[in-house]
């Protein structure tokens, strides 16, 4: 049964989706020959980049075995990669996915409810490691993001937070402008599972991929075989003749180069499958025109890709720095109407960046959290406790705090925040005076405040502007922003801001750090440089 819904998922999305001959295939960035990666020196790199699991796939192999043994396997798997890349054949073992249901929500009698998460062999993933380290040394090597650059999922350093501030900064400097905004996302349906395969290796073909490497793909993505495996039953084994291969090394890679594409036509942020764009202009209806185009030129270009948009799902959110009525946005003949507030990564974004609305949405979500750590207290001591309330419960309270915790938060709040934060330290000082105000509590628990903790996660902001590539031109902007003084060797920002929204900016959140932080310190590698920012804030 979840064989059956697992694949007619996928097929009923395939045949309803055509791909067209005249979509845009992108352009060619690399010219790169062949060479023979499969070296006992990338072999090595490869396992020791893999996580230790002890999961297993079709060839019962936990991970763990080859990563521990990697030592004296080494050079027999080197003969091995070496025999698949020459020959050009792949062990059909490797080609067999072993599908474990997980539920996903609802009832546990529901089969929807579930998801397919795939085990795959583990000799496969060192080859697949082997396969996208060569393609991110192509990338080194050419100066070049092949999947480009606003593409965030599934890179180092491109993490939820960058691409949140990346859509919050533009969507602040656009309100601070008094400009309209609308933000939309488009939702795909399995796009990982659908993504067809002659097509996908015709664009990196155009991209410009060496041609191993598109030979040994064509190889692995080919005709592929799944089979469901529940308790000591299995299905039987099924046919898979589209996708990326759900739950494998390159699935991701692959799948960005398959759309990036999309990224020559329109200016959009991409996190994998997750799609945004945002427009602005002063003239709302020239606004709801420029987003209602955008809209129509992205979803075709997916559905001639072979693509499934769901359409139920595309949402769009009006941002201004006053309350304004929603407005509708057609688009092939569905209306779109905009909502006060929608939620980004797992960041709830509303209309004037506020932060109101994610911050009750967070609290609610730590509460729970909270309720469960209330229930086992006391089977641990007082630092046990403090460990597991700080990856359990504040974890969740300050995910993304980069995006949201702004120093010009609203008293409320600040104050909800402040409140919330204090709740679990409850259950470590037994002896809680009631008359004992938040802030206190925060001190003899060593823990530190919200606010302590936004001028913290700022400073880290600020070191990874001024020393992380990606961040460069954050950092050439911020330098309009600082006053320079030869007697204090203190950074220091001014503000610029036209109105509250504006406090969003990068320059003004970095004014709570002024004086504090020199450019010393940012030069200190990072890890050394948060050992201080730690002493600094959170002592």
């Amino acid at each position: 049964m979840f064989a059956d819904l697992f694949g007619d998922k996928v097929r009923d999305i395939v045949n309803g989706v055509q791909i067209s001959n005249t979509v845009y295939n992108g352009k060619r960035k690399i010219n790169i020959a062949s060479e023979n990666f499969m070296t006992a020196e990338n072999v090595l790199l490869a396992v020791k980049s893999l996580k230790t699991k002890n999961c297993e796939g079709h060839d019962t192999i936990p991970q763990r075995i080859l990563t521990d043994g990697i030592e004296i396997l080494k050079y027999p798997l080197t003969v091995l990669f070496n025999k698949i890349y020459t020959q050009k054949v792949i062990p059909e073992q490797w080609l067999i996915s072993k599908i474990a249901p997980i539920h996903k929500k609802g009832s546990y009698n529901q089969i929807g409810n579930y998801r397919p998460i795939a085990n795959l062999c583990s000799a496969s993933k060192i080859f697949e490691r082997l396969i996208l380290l060569r393609i991110q040394a192509i990338e080194k090597k050419s100066n070049i993001d092949l999947t480009g650059k606003s593409q965030y999922g599934f890179k180092k350093g491109h993490s939820t937070s960058i691409a949140g501030q990346r859509l919050q900064s533009v969507l602040a400097r656009a309100l601070d402008n008094n400009n309209f905004a609308i933000m939309s996302s488009i939702d795909l349906s399995a796009a990982f599972d659908v993504v067809n395969i002659e097509l996908l290796i015709k664009r990196l073909i155009i991209i410009g991929l060496p041609n191993d490497i598109i030979d040994l793909l064509k190889l692995w993505l080919t005709e592929r075989f799944y089979y469901v495996g529940l308790d000591s039953g299995n299905s039987y084994v099924r046919t898979s003749y589209t996708g990326t291969i759900q739950g494998s090394i390159l699935g991701p890679i692959l799948y960005a180069m398959y759309v990036s594409p999309l990224l020559d036509l329109c200016k959009m942020t991409l996190f994998a499958d997750d799609n945004y764009i945002i427009r602005f202009n002063s003239n709302l209806e020239a606004l709801i025109n420029d987003v209602k185009y955008s809209l129509e030129m992205i979803i075709k270009w997916l559905r001639d890709s072979g693509l499934k948009v769901n359409d139920a799902k595309t949402e769009a959110c009006l941002f201004h720095r006053k309350d304004h009525a929603p407005v509708e946005v057609s688009i092939n003949d569905i209306n779109i109407v905009t909502s006060a507030s929608m939620n980004v990564l797992g960041v709830q974004f509303d209309s004037k960046l506020q932060w109101c609305k994610h911050i009750e949405t967070t609290i609610k979500k730590s509460k729970k959290a909270l309720q469960a750590i209330y229930l086992i207290r006391k089977y641990f001591n007082k630092k046990e406790l403090l460990m597991l309330i700080t990856s359990n419960y504040y974890s969740i309270l300050y995910y993304n705090a980069d995006i949201w915790l702004t120093p010009t938060l609203g008293p409320n709040a600040y104050k909800q925040l402040m409140s919330a934060s204090a709740a679990p330290l409850k259950l470590i000082h037994y002896n809680f005076d009631y008359y004992v105000s938040y802030e206190r509590l925060h001190n003899i628990c060593c823990r530190a405040t919200p606010y302590q903790v936004a001028k913290y996660r700022h400073a880290l902001l600020l070191h990874k502007c001024y020393n992380d590539p990606l961040m460069r031109n954050d950092w050439l902007a911020l330098n309009f922003n600082q006053n320079f003084n030869a007697r204090c060797s203190g950074i220091f920002f001014f503000k610029t801001n036209r109105y509250k929204v504006g406090n969003n900016l990068l320059a003004n959140r970095f004014s709570m750090l002024n004086g504090i932080i020199t450019h010393d310190m940012l030069n200190l590698p990072f890890l050394q440089f948060k050992l201080k920012m730690k002493s600094l804030y959170l002592v």
